[in-house]
């Protein structure tokens, strides 16, 4: 998990500050100040400050057996309160990929994982029935769902257990998982006068450029183009932050690179199944003023007569006036993100349902049948 250490950077030439505050960025003065009073001269300066979670603001929720997970620290705390404190039973509080995938790792320990969601179904953008599918694989492997919950308030008790205090009923835990999202860590680049965009993180050029060209910013603290919507979008997923990086420092250094934007794809496993999305739902693509439809078909994972063979659900959304292709999801025991890791080469060339339903996808029946799920979903559109 640990990319490079400090010592692997000073191998390079770079000093790396750890347990280090920057207190504020002074851009006229071309200066970062650190909180113990030392300062900092830049030529060019990098804001990768990311993201923090978001927090429920109830009441306890700083309570001690309460956590968030960002980063290893997060996961090494939580591992060693499970094993301190022999714990058995888990809450988590949101539906979201972290959360979801934290379910599976919980189950794995041991621990009873209850969910506490404000809404109906578990990755409720999917579309209800891809929902239902993947609330069916967390119950099938022990998960209770608590829909249509809000969490009012944590309470400890005399043992050192937790109460959690919900609007239907108080639910009593070893710990506590929050997962309802991550927010844009910004204070520092807004006070500097760094230009927010309308999702909140800060905006950039295609050369990751503030509106202080010899600032730049990349990762999760930064938007980036959508190219479907056509509006920037904030995706705070480790992939974008790599490239963003790479795109940053490379200009820096006297390249001339763009970060052509996303697509918006996604991918999560959650127990035995696979989930992946791409591009707009349908829902989303209607909010940016497309005109879309969507069909969904129920296929396989491989050739019907070859064993292992799953099934494999695949939705398109495409705009009723061009034909072009606006989004996919998938989700299935198994190749699904394969699935929309195609879909999503195709969503970035532009492609048509026309071109889809006949594109030449490679075939074997280990992989798939003569016709892809895609070919078949893409036609089934095209009607």
């Amino acid at each position: 998990m640990i990319a490079r250490t400090p010592q692997d950077f000073a191998k390079s030439g770079i000093d790396v500050k750890l347990h280090t505050r920057a207190a504020a960025i002074r851009p006229e003065q071309k200066m970062v100040e650190i909180a113990d009073g030392e300062s900092l001269a830049f030529d060019y300066l990098v804001v990768a400050t990311g993201a923090r979670p978001r927090l429920t603001g109830v009441t306890g929720e700083d309570l001690e057996g309460i956590f968030c997970l960002r980063n290893l620290t997060d996961a090494l705390r939580i591992k060693s309160y499970i094993d301190a404190r022999r714990a058995g039973r888990a809450v988590v509080v949101g539906a979201g990929l972290v959360s979801l995938e934290m379910c599976e790792a919980f189950r794995t320990l041991g621990l009873e994982t209850t969910v506490v969601y404000r809404r109906d179904l578990p990755m409720h953008r999917l579309g209800e029935d891809f929902a239902e599918q993947i609330l069916r694989e967390l119950e099938t492997h022990g998960v209770t769902f608590m829909g249509g919950t809000h969490v009012e308030g944590f309470e400890p008790t005399p043992a050192g257990e937790i109460i959690v205090h919900t609007r239907n009923r108080s639910l009593q835990t070893d710990l506590v998982l929050i997962g309802i999202g991550v927010v844009p860590e910004v204070a520092l680049a807004s006070e500097a006068g760094l230009t927010l965009g309308p999702t909140g993180a800060i905006a950039v050029n295609d050369h990751m450029q503030t509106n202080v060209p010899f600032v730049y910013a990349a990762g999760d603290c930064c938007e980036c183009y959508h190219r479907i919507s056509h509006r920037p979008v904030h995706a705070p997923l480790g992939d974008i932050a790599n490239k963003q990086g790479r795109i940053a420092g490379a200009n820096i250094g006297g390249q001339d690179l763009s970060f052509p934007g996303i697509v918006g794809s996604i991918c999560f496993k959650v127990f035995d199944l696979e989930v992946a999305s791409t591009g707009l739902t349908e829902d989303e693509a209607r909010e940016v003023g497309l005109k879309p439809v969507s069909a969904t078909i129920q296929g396989r994972s491989k050739a019907h007569s070859y064993p292992g063979s799953r099934d494999l659900r695949v939705r398109l959304v495409a705009d009723t006036e061009n034909g072009r292709l606006l989004g996919a999801q998938a989700v299935g025991g198994d190749g699904a993100v394969s699935r929309i890791n195609a879909l999503a080469t195709g969503l970035t060339g532009g492609i048509t349902l026309e071109e889809l339903a006949y594109l030449d996808l490679a075939y074997a029946p280990p992989f798939s049948g003569a016709w892809d799920p895609i070919h078949i979903a893409a036609q089934q559109l095209m009607k």
